[in-house]
């Protein structure tokens, strides 16, 4: 009686019978791919931004045309100060950002000089 169990239960893990499949890659859905491009190049953007910042949290290409910027230079002092703009927003949403609470998993607001206030209730 236990051999004929154990052929049906071998059986049955060689059919495929898995309660959990694959998830599918993010590299696989081509908006996906193309918000990465428009987020390192910034071209074609159009009608992409709304999608690539609210789905899947791709941040907008500026970041990244500044930050090569820094490296590879400026065409003016102009082009210079839009980017520092750019980076001073963004320091400004990083400081007012949440700090996860790493043994609770939740939120806690601070300044940028406090800690967190993370409670262990």
């Amino acid at each position: 009686m236990r051999v004929p169990i154990l052929a049906m239960l071998f059986i049955l893990g060689l059919s495929g019978t898995s309660v959990a499949e694959p998830t599918p890659q993010p590299f696989d859905d081509p908006m996906f791919r193309r918000c990465l491009t428009w987020m390192l190049d910034g071209q074609r953007g159009v009608g992409l931004d709304h999608i690539c910042l609210d789905e899947y949290e791709i941040p907008a290409p500026s970041l990244f045309l500044c930050a090569r910027k820094v490296q590879t230079g400026f065409l003016s002092t102009t082009d210079r100060e839009v980017c520092t703009i750019v980076f001073e927003e963004e320091v400004k949403r990083v400081r007012a950002g949440f700090v996860k609470c790493a043994a609770s998993g939740r939120r806690s607001v601070t300044t940028a000089t406090a800690a967190p206030a993370c409670s262990t209730y």
